[in-house]
């Protein structure tokens, strides 16, 4: 019967009263956006963006949790002429593992995404627009005030649109967000 016992608790799934679900939101400053087209590239500084979140939170031991999330990002517009801007946008699943500093309110995060960006590139007037695959990955630090975590980040993101006769656009940001933790 102990040797039953001991196996059932090396192998069973813990659970953790921690878990929470979590919404939240940013702006994007000193961002960077670079398109790439057969070899030549042009990047230029855009407007600031913004993004909203919701997520759950597995806490997976002391000091770390991990966070599943959805994000939606506006990019700010990248304006590389008076007739030459891009605009785009993104939804992604993130994940988000968590490292909290045991006693201490600082946190450090990870953020690994997959998702859908779209964009837009307006040439002489002309429109093209086109969605496809996107991956992110970023990090963040930040400090923990009762249920409310205020962080500092940066990110990068990128596409490569076929629709596009083969561009890649990439952007990079420092991000300053908020969250409630529920």
């Amino acid at each position: 019967m102990k040797k039953l016992l001991i196996a059932l608790l090396l192998f069973s799934t813990p659970s953790f009263a921690d878990d929470h679900f979590y919404a939240g939101g940013g702006v994007s400053i000193f961002n960077d956006t670079e398109l790439k087209l057969s070899g030549n590239s042009a990047s230029k500084n855009s407007d600031i963006g913004a993004n909203a979140l919701a997520g759950y939170s597995f806490t997976m031991s002391s000091g770390f949790e991990l966070g599943v999330e959805v994000e939606y990002v506006h990019y700010g517009k990248a304006k590389f002429t008076d007739t030459y801007h891009v605009e785009s946008e993104a939804v992604y699943i993130n994940a988000k593992p968590k490292f909290i500093e045991v006693g201490n309110s600082l946190y450090s995060a990870l953020i690994l995404g997959v998702g859908s960006m779209s964009s837009e590139i307006n040439i002489d007037g002309q429109s093209i627009k086109d969605s496809d695959l996107s991956y992110q990955a970023g990090f963040e630090i930040g400090y923990m005030i009762d249920e409310w975590d205020i962080g500092l980040g940066y990110r990068y993101q990128v596409a490569d649109f076929d629709g596009f006769y083969g561009v890649d656009v990439s952007n990079q940001s420092v991000t300053l967000g908020v969250r409630y933790n529920f």
